[in-house]
């Protein structure tokens, strides 16, 4: 099965989602792409990830537009959360988007 993950930027929400996803089942092939992708991933994502033995440093944001949806079974629209910069926040919202992509891997 292969999954897109949509973003607005791919740069912290989506990237997560589509690293837990996989985490879930190793038959499944994830990626993840943004509308407006920037031009780099957040630094506390990384620093958050790295919390739950994930790496994610050298992942580079994804542009959309050079995607076709068709190619995928299924995409998941990943919420794009705004929270305070500190790391008590991005826990917090790594843990949600954790929740989140499970509760979508059961739908499947």
């Amino acid at each position: 099965m292969k999954i897109l993950v949509l973003s607005e930027t791919d740069a912290c929400c989506g990237p997560m989602a589509a690293a837990f996803l996989r985490d879930y089942s190793t038959l499944m092939e994830v990626v993840s792409a943004g509308r407006n992708p920037l031009q780099s991933i957040d630094p506390m994502m990384i620093r958050v990830m790295k919390e739950c033995l994930v790496d994610m440093s050298g992942y580079v944001p994804r542009d959309a537009k050079g995607i076709d949806s068709s190619d995928f079974d299924a995409v998941y629209e990943c919420p794009e959360i705004v929270c305070e910069n500190t790391i008590d926040a991005y826990r917090k919202m790594r843990d949600f988007i954790k929740n989140e992509a499970y509760l979508y891997f059961r739908s499947l």
